[in-house]
């Protein structure tokens, strides 16, 4: 049947876009290893210089914050967004450590960031999938590929328990 061959089309298709999220993975956890050493620079002296004035971080973050200064005020909401940021980022690094195909998938979505993903796009290049993850990602992208095709084509191969027998138009013959 055509849609057999549709399916197993779609199938082939998804299987193979799919081998190719190790290497995208990879080109992520390099790039959000990157920006955690970067974030953990930029709080680490914040720290210190809170430490300083005998604050911990959250207190330094909280009278900048108070300030009247608006220079302040957005230095203060600025590296609250740092700090949150490197720890939603050191979540999706510990995520990803996971030896599951599957986790690091979950990973990906649960802690994706825009910005880091842009630039791991950029670098990535695509490979032939040699590893246990390309294989197994080849594999749920080809049977999804081919559930997906098939409940698509679901009312095309019902039609006619949907709509009755197709019946040809009557010719009159003058």
């Amino acid at each position: 049947m055509i849609l057999n061959r549709i399916a197993l089309f779609f199938a082939f298709v998804f299987g193979f876009a799919s081998t190719q999220a190790p290497e995208f993975w990879q080109q992520y956890e390099q790039r959000l290893g990157g920006a955690i050493d970067e974030l953990a620079t930029i709080v680490s002296q914040f720290d210190s210089e809170a430490a300083a004035q005998h604050l911990n971080e959250s207190q330094a973050v909280n009278r900048l914050e108070a300030n009247p200064d608006p220079l302040a005020q957005g230095r203060g909401a600025e590296m609250q967004r740092i700090v949150n940021r490197l720890a939603r980022l050191r979540r999706g690094a510990a995520a990803f450590n996971s030896t599951n195909v599957i986790s690091k998938w979950i990973a990906l979505a649960e802690t994706f960031d825009p910005t880091i993903a842009q630039r791991a796009y950029e670098a990535y290049q695509p490979a032939v999938p040699t590893t246990p993850d390309g294989f197994i990602s080849g594999v749920i992208g080809f049977v999804f590929g081919w559930i997906l095709t098939h409940l698509i084509g679901l009312p095309v191969r019902h039609r006619k328990k949907i709509f009755g027998p197709r019946q040809e138009p009557e010719v009159i013959e003058v």
